[in-house]
């Protein structure tokens, strides 16, 4: 067959109801190219890429395909798989492009691995158009699977310049992660008849302006250090709370990316910057992501913008940092992910709140974004401890702002004067209660938490409680009532510690590692308009230290005392400084480390790559339906194959509704394991009792 009777039969076979598969390709190839021109990349491969996003989908040439697409048939063999022998034969690049071409159309619905199509290779299916088997894609397929497996290509991408095989590895990954990338892009916005102007920013210089916009619709200038930067990122920086580093980190995006990417730590301070973002940008600008999306799209009735939203499918992105991190993991659709870094403005807040190994991916992460990807990445924190700021040196991260011009800003406030108590914080209860306003309590352990609750409830009814042992549904009741309290008493665990924009009158706290306590600290006079005040008393037992590291724990023990005098919030970074070189050691271990990155062959189910990104602290989390929720859960995964979509759809919300996140010891200790359970919907089940109020119960 020649190119042209291709051509010809494209046009009069369909790509879906109404279209036809020429129409659909041909948009998907102009789209590719459209894309290209935002992506640095070599333009030599520019005619392999744009062939191959052409050719990506001519296994819908076969009947069994066109017969589905009529209604005459439920399923078809794999289009991916089906036409990957006859996209072979048009496909004129030098290697290893064509095969990674090959490998990107094989993979353009579906992740690699071994057992990828090995049904349809053992069947033998073959292309079937107008009755006549017109290719034997078997082969091929198989040819290019061993191919990969085998390291076959690293011969073409290591030279005399790439001397060690990991960097071969690198670069053939690269190419892949930029094909398929693209192809699948493409595809998607094709299909949905977008235009790459929705996935790109047409300038940064649009970011600069709706941050300006912003600001002045609220009654504020430019401050003289975020002038300084406009157009300047990446590097890193380190501000006052409430000095605008949101806004500072946005104007530094450089004119000629592609995109910003904004992270940070946790769900909550996601959706708290989505909807900020959504204010200043529009949301036709914004996509968001976390591991509750599903949930999230569901109560803002877009459930069906899900691809949209979780692959950063418009200019803006804000996604907790692990969403960003899964591509280097070899997570499903990890070139989709990738392809966002590419060209883009990656913006890391509050890096400071992740222990040593989460720290260690995302700085090594930081480091291959900016060699491979050309990605700007600029690094921000109010108390960006200066050990980690050298770190960020060496990975070639330029101060923006330099340290000594803000200094002042941190001489000049002192929101909360803190008294150091070695006591146990149960024996403050009754001085808890008499307090008046607004008051915060903090403390380690979930357990602790609820028993200082049921402590406080005896005593006044204006007590609330808020950890992560509530189910998803209960967590959002939870979140809005901590945001509304007015006055009373709030107990909670860590939740509290990062960007939640809450403001209390006085706080009184267990001892943890001192950056932790900064940003505690944070939640106590945030305006500054009062006198805030702090007291900090030591847990005890053998185990006083958890959840946090033995070392980092006793370390801070020894900084308490000189939390007492501090004259200012430069006072605390000092200490903090000081806590930080108590510590590197176990920093440096973990950083130099440098975990290396997945092999094009290698695929990361979801249980690998999520134990590898736990960040707020060191307990692994997993999935589990509490006890009262079980049953009802179990029954709708084994009814799950008789359902209808709208059936699903709520079985799922169901699940998803009912789920808690839970340390791997308390599951493992409590597990109720179901396989119909956890193939559907991913989550295991836990037998512990659980309250709406209180959350699991794990006596």
């Amino acid at each position: 067959m020649e190119l042209d009777e291709l051509v010809e039969l494209m046009k009069v076979k369909r790509a879906k109801p109404g279209r036809s598969l020429y129409d659909h390709s041909l948009g998907v190839q102009r789209m590719a190219e459209r894309l290209l021109r935002r992506i640095p990349h070599d333009s030599a491969l520019d005619e392999c890429i744009l062939m191959h996003a052409f050719l990506h989908d001519v296994g819908k040439l076969d009947d069994r395909f066109q017969a589905k697409l009529d209604g005459r048939l439920k399923r078809a063999p794999p289009h991916a798989y089906l036409g990957l022998e006859l996209a072979s034969r048009f496909l004129d690049c030098d290697e290893p492009f064509r095969t990674i071409a090959l490998l990107s159309i094989l993979t353009h619905h579906s992740d690699f691995h071994e057992g990828l199509y090995q049904r349809e290779i053992e069947k033998n299916e073959a292309l079937i158009v107008d009755g006549e088997v017109i290719s034997h894609p078997a082969r091929t397929v198989e040819n290019v699977k061993e191919v990969i497996f085998a390291g076959d290509l690293l011969e073409f991408v290591c030279d005399e310049n790439t001397q060690k095989i990991p960097r071969c590895y690198v670069k053939l990954r690269n190419l892949y992660t930029l094909f398929n990338g693209v192809l699948r892009v493409a595809d998607w916005l094709e299909s949905a008849g977008l235009k790459p102007e929705s996935y790109h920013l047409d300038s940064g210089r649009s970011v600069h302006s709706g941050v300006i916009g912003d600001l002045r619709k609220k009654g504020h200038e430019l401050r003289p250090y975020q002038r300084l930067v406009i157009g300047k990122g990446g590097g890193y920086f380190r501000l006052p709370t409430g000095d605008g580093k949101t806004e500072t980190s946005l104007l530094a995006t450089p004119s000629d990316v592609s995109k910003v990417v904004y992270s940070l730590p946790t769900i909550t301070t996601t959706e708290a910057m989505r909807r900020r973002f959504e204010a200043m940008f529009g949301e036709d600008m914004v996509s968001f992501s976390h591991s509750m999306l599903f949930l999230s799209l569901y109560y803002r009735g877009e459930l069906e913008k899900r691809l949209i939203h979780k692959y950063a499918m418009k200019p803006v992105f804000v996604s907790t940092v692990d969403q960003v991190l899964l591509a280097f993991f070899n997570y499903p659709r990890f070139p989709v992910r990738e392809l966002a870094l590419r060209n883009a403005h990656w913006i890391i807040d509050e890096i400071h709140a992740y222990t040593p190994y989460t720290l260690s991916l995302i700085v090594n992460a930081i480091e291959h974004a900016m060699k491979y990807l050309k990605t700007r990445v600029t690094v921000m924190s109010a108390t960006l401890p200066h050990l980690l700021a050298e770190e960020l040196e060496k990975r070639g991260l330029k101060p923006l702002i330099p340290p000594e011009s803000v200094e002042d800003r941190y001489r000049s406030r002192k929101r909360v004067e803190v008294k150091a108590r070695s006591e146990p914080l149960q024996n403050a209860v009754d001085e808890i209660a008499r307090e008046r306003g607004r008051v915060l309590v903090v403390v380690n352990t979930v357990k602790r938490a609820r028993e200082l609750y049921e402590e406080l409830r005896e005593r006044r009814d204006d007590v609330y409680l808020f950890h992560s042992r509530f189910i998803n549904e209960d967590k959002r009741r939870k979140m809005r009532q901590v945001e509304e309290i007015e006055r009373g008493i709030l107990v909670a665990t860590q939740v509290v510690e990062v960007s939640l924009d809450i403001d209390y009158n006085v706080m009184y706290t267990e001892a943890a590692p001192i950056d932790a306590l900064v940003q505690r600290f944070g939640r106590v006079n945030r305006r500054g308009l009062r006198h805030g005040k702090t007291y900090i008393f030591e847990p005890d037992g053998k185990n006083a230290h958890l959840p946090y590291d033995k070392d980092a724990f006793n370390a801070s023990l020894n900084l308490l005392g000189e939390l007492e005098g501090i004259e200012s919030e430069l006072d605390l970074l000092r200490i903090n400084d000081r806590f930080y070189e108590a510590l590197w050691s176990k920093y440096e271990e973990k950083l130099n480390g440098r975990p290396p990155l997945f092999k094009l062959g290698d695929v990361t189910r979801f249980r690998l790559a999520d134990e590898r990104l736990s960040t707020r602290d060191g307990f692994i989390t997993l999935p589990a339906v509490p006890r009262p929720f079980l049953d009802r859960a179990i029954e709708l995964a084994v009814g799950w194959p008789e359902m209808s979509q709208e059936e699903r759809l709520n079985a799922a919300v169901y699940v998803i509704k009912h789920t808690v996140n839970v340390p791997v010891w308390v599951l493992k200790e409590n597990l109720h394991y179901n396989e119909d359970l956890y193939s559907v919907f991913g989550v295991y089940g836990i037998e512990l009792d659980y309250d709406p109020e209180t959350g699991l119960r794990e006596e």
